[in-house]
């Protein structure tokens, strides 16, 4: 933007009609004072530019030094990545990554999965051999109930034989 462009966007032109109802004396301190506005609103835009020059200058330093020190980064860890590949443990390679989050989130929904259908077939499992216990111990009472009533039987037997031997 030039310096008349700038004018006329501070101060554009107005027909020079005003004159006409401004008394004779006053006709020439009107333009003194519009310029005199306009070389403030001037000094007022150049000390803008030169403190967004400034600014300008400022962020592009702080742009090179963020940029250096990510060069700096990069290479330490490079460095520290063929340390560990001579100690022999494996790194990943800068463009590809290990599992992601997604990836392990999958894996682990997978397992997930698996433990609870083993843990489902363990479940039936016990409660399998939970009855057959039950079964066992059933039958067990039974028998002992049985062996009783055949000793008792038995010793009915022999007190009849004996009576009968006699």
């Amino acid at each position: 933007m030039g310096i008349e462009e700038v004018i006329l966007y501070v101060c554009p032109l107005q027909p020079d009609l005003t004159h006409h109802h401004i008394p004779v004396c006053q006709r020439h301190t009107r333009p003194a004072g519009k310029c005199q506005g306009l070389l403030r609103r001037l000094a007022t835009l150049l000390s803008q530019q030169a403190s967004l020059m400034a600014s300008n200058e400022a962020f592009k330093k702080q742009a090179e030094g963020a940029s250096n020190a990510a060069k700096k980064y990069m290479e330490d860890n490079e460095e520290l990545q063929e340390k560990l590949r001579n100690a022999g443990v494996e790194v990943p390679e800068a463009g590809k990554k290990g599992a992601g989050p997604q990836e392990e989130n999958k894996n682990l929904k997978e397992e997930v999965k698996t433990l609870k259908e083993e843990r489902d077939a363990t479940k039936k499992a016990l409660q399998k051999s939970d009855s057959d216990v039950q079964a066992m111990k059933k039958q067990a009472e039974n028998l002992t109930v049985e062996y009783d009533r055949l000793l008792e039987e038995h010793s009915k037997l022999l007190a009849t034989s004996d009576k009968k031997s006699d």
